[in-house]
């Protein structure tokens, strides 16, 4: 399904339900030039676990064009207009499903940071506010989360990135074997963020580090053993973005790669589907109240 988020700009998503009709809906985001298709096995898992779901496929991706110097998009497209646009067809496909957002790496900077910018009550009566974010094999990219060879692989790694694809109008990933096709905008979002531990995307309205200050919303974090890309002190930078929220942290058992957990699922999508059905059933009435700020495990 395509849909438009901008005039002549749209987002594809792939639906997949589960068996009860208001059952939790995930709207997922995947990793960094990580095709949706990639998600094709993790879909119907989450959908057998009672969690019904959207995978979004990063605008561009699925058109003839693909992504290139016409792509203008970065984080502040994604998190707000695109992110819109998914949550709306996301509660017309099941209008009396809670939705929350699966991130998988980049993707879960989108999560996070789309639900920081719609945390009013203007946007959660338009249906733009998750119910709670998952969080999977992802962390900062700022450069201070990465306790050996933070500075060269992190700062400088993604300034080269930023330079190249300033220069040539994306980064041509596909040329260069790594991450594929990206949109120029959002790589130099990406690598302001990993330079400066802020996150200050081009064209953005309002202050994304002030909407993350004053985030309350749930969030489960799960991290993965020895996962060079998103390893836990790069998670901590992450999380320290949101010291308001709600934070359930899983460490998974499982030793899988930073993309494969897609795959070898099934540890993740439990880890998942009990973190969001114990969501729920707190909001049921009279449930018991959630209390702390975090969870261990």
């Amino acid at each position: 399904m395509k849909l438009e988020w901008a005039p002549g700009e749209h987002v594809e998503v792939t639906f997949t339900p589960a068996e009860d009709e208001a059952a939790p809906l995930l709207v997922v985001w995947p990793a960094f030039g990580t095709p949706a298709r990639f998600y094709r096995h993790l879909a119907p898992a989450l959908a057998a676990a009672g969690l019904a779901n959207v995978v979004v496929e990063y605008p561009g991706r699925e058109t003839p064009r693909g992504v290139g110097r016409h792509s203008s998009y970065g984080y502040d497209a994604l998190a707000t207009k695109v992110h819109e646009a998914v949550m709306t067809y996301a509660h017309r496909e099941r209008p009396e499903a809670p939705v929350y957002i699966l991130g998988h790496s980049l993707g879960a900077h989108i999560a996070l940071f789309a639900a920081a910018m719609h945390a009013g009550d203007d946007a959660t009566r338009a249906g733009f506010s998750p119910r709670g974010l998952a969080l999977v094999a992802t962390g900062s990219p700022y450069w201070r989360g990465f306790e050996r060879n933070g500075f060269l692989r992190s700062y400088l790694g993604t300034g080269f990135m930023a330079f190249v694809a300033r220069t040539v109008g994306y980064w041509p990933g596909d040329r260069l074997k790594f991450w594929g096709r990206q949109s120029g905008v959002l790589v130099a979002d990406w690598a302001r963020l990993a330079r400066t531990g802020h996150v200050r995307p081009e064209g953005a309205e309002r202050s994304y580090d002030d909407a993350l200050a004053a985030y309350t919303g749930d969030v489960l974090a799960i991290s993965l053993p020895e996962d060079p890309l998103a390893p836990v002190t790069a998670l901590e930078e992450l999380l320290k973005l949101v010291p308001r929220a709600r934070v359930t942290r899983r460490h998974a058992a499982i030793r899988v790669g930073h993309i494969q957990w897609v795959r070898r699922h099934e540890e993740i999508v439990g880890l998942i589907a009990e973190w969001v059905h114990t969501q729920e059933a707190e909001q049921r009435p009279n449930a018991r109240a959630t209390t702390g700020v975090d969870a261990q495990a």
